[in-house]
């Protein structure tokens, strides 16, 4: 039978190929006589211009059109930027026709001039840009950019939604040419309907490449617009939609687009408990401009979560913007967006975007941290309880000015402010293998935090009309930050060694830190020769930061008023830092070689109130730097100073968790690092082919490690101290490749590799070890679409780690290994109806317990589309089918193995309707990962 089978199969191949044929030809210049490269031939129906497929030319003209039907009038058409469009009819009777050579000839008119909206070729390569024809890539009824986005060679889209294009991330998304709510990738592509896009054009993003101030185009991103049709940009769209679900679960929002000409409107709200943040990380970070922020002291916090049962978090600057917490937990997460962009000309843009976000969590944490020292492990146990509410404020404005074709302006203004009430309360047992029980106890930690940040920038960047090469570039920020954090403990601990007591404990510490950093930076390039340029750069940077604590006890009314002299202080600390460089840049072909000298004086003031004198440092060294270009192959080498993070320096016992205990050291020293990183990107559009990678390795002298000491009773005093012989190397690359077997039927793989090594010391009770990670991870995917009708994409994780310890009298060497596999399969048929089924296998061997160290997650839905043009679908969805969902997760560190198993969202099922607003004519598709974020 499976013979019979396989041969039924076999001659169905056969017959399916033998009913095609193809053409072959090469494409040459009428004048220079050589060939055309990435020349676009597209091949229609006669009929009704209908495209059956496209290839691009290889580097000599020639061209190959493969998987074209017999006995039907077909056209094909070459198209090149610059050149004349060529056409000609034919009919295939069998085989493969060979077209010869075929001649174009320059030509200044535009293609969009001379070809109908039918005619337009699928892809055309315009200088530095590539531009998509989004009518030639088939999406349905209700798919979005993101659907669109997927289907064009050489871009690749995660299930988490971000893009890059030839192995290079996309920075941002305009429409248009304008921001879209502050430029983020994830707005654009899973809120706007594929169905209103009219082109899809790939650029690098040359505003990177002046703040960069080079002209290394290997080092910058890639910049997506999307073109609106017509009366598209005179129209409203957007979607609402609303679901319930079993065990309270719920999910509400809508947005809406409005476009009036010059005149963008863009307004989103959102409320739900299924663990999910209403705003991306990156649309965050670009409209506050976070993403610029250079600190040089470290004090930018941000932080990005994702567990295996498929919550995701977002905090920055201590400002919590939605879904999980850093705890964990289970969420429910409620904002407000409006996104407003006014260009009156081609010259100027001003934009304006606000959010504000609201999370209410509900945490619920058991497990262990395990400290081994020889024959002695150190447990501690934790049942921990919270309930966490945040509220948080996002507001910009900004603005882009080109006065003229040389010029260009960038100016923008951010103010950010959160409040999070954070109430918990932890049942702590201590334990020793051979002393026994250490100390059982409850700590109840009540806090209030406040954080405020306000940002301005401005970038000028001017280009030569006289002399090509020129160029000057100016950048300006100031920053300011406050937290304000208010931490009440009242802990009561029973010692049972050295000796046995009980220990009541009740305290207010309050930290107040403002911070005020401003910097101004320019580079200029002058070309000396043709082919070798002089550069120079200047940057000046000012911090101002301010930590005062308080730390008081309870008065004979039980009021916080006695202050704790010992556990206060004010520290204090000013910098100013210039430095400037100077290189040249010789290139020769395709190899650019850039050496450049570093000057760099630095002066610092530490002011402790406890101290007699203020602590001054004085630094002016000399910086080597070097960088290397050849083709798409970049080698850069610095050398870099840098200062420990303040809080490292305040020698103050931080004892809000009594069982971990805190004090900084104002002896640090700041780090000397030397780092080589080299990167390679290299695409062949012919070919649908990507392979990426970069590598990088440092030495570390004066590192900060932390010092733990072990005191009697089981609590754990760390103190910062430096340490030399740092070492680090690591690697990332992969492939990417497209294969288009037809216009039906196309296959999507991909494999990559991570790999991290670290050595470097740590000390725990005054013994110091060696310490050398290694950390793997291995992935692979193939992913196959037949006509949008059947997807089936599949997945392959692999990590793992393993730590050794030079003393291994003292400290235990570790090796875990853990791997997701995954799979999702779409059907799109019967009309109507879209089912989807997601499964995937996890492991993690670090994790003790059987039952857990494995599990299932396996989710499914189906859609239901309905109502004129397909504008409503009811989507009915089940999670966590199996019911064996768990948040789990083992961390590994220096002697340290820390277990944790929080609360999940379980199974549930869920009913959600979506109406979807358009214009007329356009629609909109649903099915995987693109919907609501299922």
């Amino acid at each position: 039978m499976k013979k019979t089978g396989m041969i039924a199969i076999l001659l169905i191949a056969a017959l399916w190929v033998q009913a095609q044929g193809g053409i072959t030809g090469t494409l040459l210049d009428t004048q220079t006589k050589k060939g055309l490269y990435l020349a676009t031939v597209t091949v229609y129906k006669a009929a009704d211009t209908s495209i059956i497929t496209y290839r691009l030319s290889a580097a000599d003209g020639a061209f190959k059109v493969p998987g074209l039907p017999l006995h039907t009038p077909l056209r094909v058409i070459a198209t090149f930027t610059g050149y004349k469009v060529m056409r000609k009819d034919f009919t295939l009777t069998s085989g493969t026709l060979n077209l010869d050579t075929l001649w174009m000839a320059p030509d200044s008119t535009s293609l969009d001039e001379v070809l109908v909206v039918a005619e337009r070729p699928p892809m055309a390569v315009r200088r530095d840009t590539i531009e998509f024809n989004a009518a030639a890539f088939k999406t349905l009824p209700n798919a979005l950019v993101e659907d669109l986005l997927k289907k064009l060679p050489g871009v690749q889209v995660d299930r988490d939604g971000n893009i890059t294009v030839n192995g290079k991330p996309v920075n941002r998304i305009t429409v248009d040419g304008k921001a879209f709510f502050g430029d983020d990738p994830k707005m654009a592509t899973r809120n706007l309907p594929s169905n209103v896009i009219d082109k899809v054009q790939v650029t690098d993003d040359k505003e990177e490449l002046l703040r960069r101030g080079d002209d290394n185009i290997n080092n910058v991103g890639k910049v997506i617009n999307l073109t609106f049709k017509k009366g598209v940009k005179k129209g409203m769209f957007g979607k609402a939609y609303a679901g319930a679900g079993t065990a309270d679960t719920y999910e509400a929002g809508a947005i809406a687009n409005v476009f009036r000409d010059t005149l963008q409107v863009s307004a989103l709200g959102y409320t739900n408990n299924l663990n999910r943040p209403g705003f991306s990380f990156s649309e965050l970070m670009q409209t506050g401009g976070i993403q610029r922020n250079s600190d040089v002291n470290s004090n930018r916090s941000i932080s990005i979560w994702r567990n295996a049962s498929g919550g995701t978090g977002i905090r920055i600057n201590n400002i919590n913007f939605g879904g999980i917490t850093e705890y964990g937990g289970i969420s429910t997460s409620s904002g407000l967006g409006l996104n407003i962009n006014h260009s009156p000309n081609s010259k100027q843009s001003i934009f304006g975007q606000y959010f504000y976000g609201n999370v209410k969590v509900d945490v619920s944490n058991d497990g262990y941290t395990e400290y081994n020292n020889g024959d002695t492990i150190l447990k501690r146990t934790e049942d921990e309880k919270a309930k966490v509410l945040i509220n948080a404020h996002n507001v910009g404005l900004g603005a882009k000015f080109r006065p003229d074709s040389l010029t260009s302006i960038l100016a923008g203004i951010n103010y950010m402010a959160g409040n999070t009430a954070d109430d918990r309360y932890t049942l702590v047992k201590n334990t020793s293998s051979v002393l026994g029980n250490l100390s059982d106890g409850r700590v109840d930690l009540d806090r209030a935090d406040i954080s405020r940040n306000y940002r301005h920038y401005l970038n000028y960047n001017r280009l030569s009309g006289v002399k090509k090469g020129r160029k000057f570039n100016l950048n300006h920020q100031l920053i300011w930050q406050l937290r304000d954090n208010e931490a009440r403990t009242h802990a009561a601990i029973q010692y049972r060694y050295p000796q046995v007591k009980d220990s009541l404990f009740d305290q207010l510490r309050n930290e107040k830190v403002p911070t005020l950093n401003a910097s101004i930076y320019g580079n200029y390039s002058e070309p000396v020769i043709k082919d070798l340029s002089v550069r120079v750069d200047a940057r000046y940077e000012y911090e101002q930061l301010s930590n005062t604590i308080h730390t008081y006890g309870l008065d004979g009314s039980g009021q916080f008023t006695r202050l704790n002299d010992a556990l206060s202080n004010r520290f204090e600390r000013t910098s100013n830092s210039f430095s400037t460089a100077a290189g040249l840049e010789y290139k020769y072909k395709k190899l650019s070689i850039t050496p450049r000298l570093r000057y760099q004086a630095q002066r610092f003031v530490n002011r402790l109130v406890s101290m007699p004198e203020d602590v001054v440092q004085r630094l002016n060294t000399f910086l080597p730097e070097l960088g290397i270009v050849y083709g798409k192959l970049n080698i850069d080498y610095r050398k870099e100073i840098i200062l420990p993070n303040y809080r490292y320096l305040i020698p103050v016992f931080d004892n809000t968790n009594p069982y971990v205990i805190n004090k900084g050291n104002p002896d640090l020293l700041p780090a000397i690092r030397h780092s080589v990183q080299l990167n390679m990107y290299a695409n062949d559009p012919k070919l649908g082919l990507n392979v990426w990678g970069w590598a990088r390795a440092a030495t570390i002298k004066n590192d900060v490690i932390q010092n733990v000491v072990l005191q009697d009773n089981g609590t754990q005093l760390i103190l910062p101290v430096n340490a030399d012989g740092g070492k680090s190397i690591a690697g990332n690359g992969g492939i990417n490749k497209q294969n288009k077997f037809s216009q039906r039927f196309t296959v999507n793989s991909n494999i990559g590799f991570y790999y991290e090594y670290n050595e470097n010391f740590f000390s725990y009770n005054y013994q110091q070890s060696r310490q050398y990670r290694n950390n793997v991870n291995l992935w692979g995917g193939i992913g196959l679409n037949w006509n949008d009708v059947f997807e089936w994409n599949n997945n392959i994780n692999y990590g793992g780690q393993k730590v050794r310890n030079s003393n291994t009298a003292l400290f235990q060497s570790y090796n875990v290994t853990n791997y997701e596999i995954s799979s999702e399969q779409i059907l799109r048929w019967p009309k109507h109806i879209i089912l989807e089924n997601n499964i995937a296998f996890i492991q993690n061997s670090a994790i003790v317990d059987p039952s857990l160290r494995r599990f299932v997650r396996w989710n499914a839905a189906l859609n239901i589309t309905m109502m004129k043009n397909e504008a409503g679908v009811l989507r009915l969805g089940v999670y966590d089918i199996l019911r064996k969902m768990n948040n789990t997760d083992v961390v590994l560190s220096q002697n340290m193995l820390r277990y944790s198993r929080g609360n999940v969202l379980g199974n549930y099922y869920m009913a959600t309707f979506t109406y979807n607003i358009r214009p007329t004519g356009a629609k909109k598709k649903v099915g995987g990962q693109s919907l609501l974020l299922f």
